[in-house]
């Protein structure tokens, strides 16, 4: 019995020294990702604000040049006064 406690005892700080170098581990790592999630997230705002910039330059050439409103401007001002009604 002091056999089976004394192995059990072993198991339980060998796995305790392997969840401390884990955390270890994951702690020396979390500026590296903090860094890389706030580029994904900047590069993601910076494409849809090209995005939208984009489409708002394409509606003003597509007035100017048609001189009516682009389709897809022309059908939600539709569907919005369809709404008021």
């Amino acid at each position: 019995m002091a056999e089976t406690a004394a192995a059990t005892a072993r198991e339980i700080e060998l796995t305790r020294r392997r969840m401390e170098e884990k955390v270890a581990k994951l702690a020396e790592r979390a500026p590296d990702e903090a860094r890389r999630i706030a580029k994904q997230i900047a590069f993601a705002l910076a494409s849809a604000l090209a995005v939208m910039l984009a489409r708002k330059l394409v509606g003003i050439l597509w007035e100017r040049m048609v001189g009516e409103p682009p389709p897809l401007r022309r059908r939600r001002g539709r569907g919005r006064a369809r709404a008021d009604e």
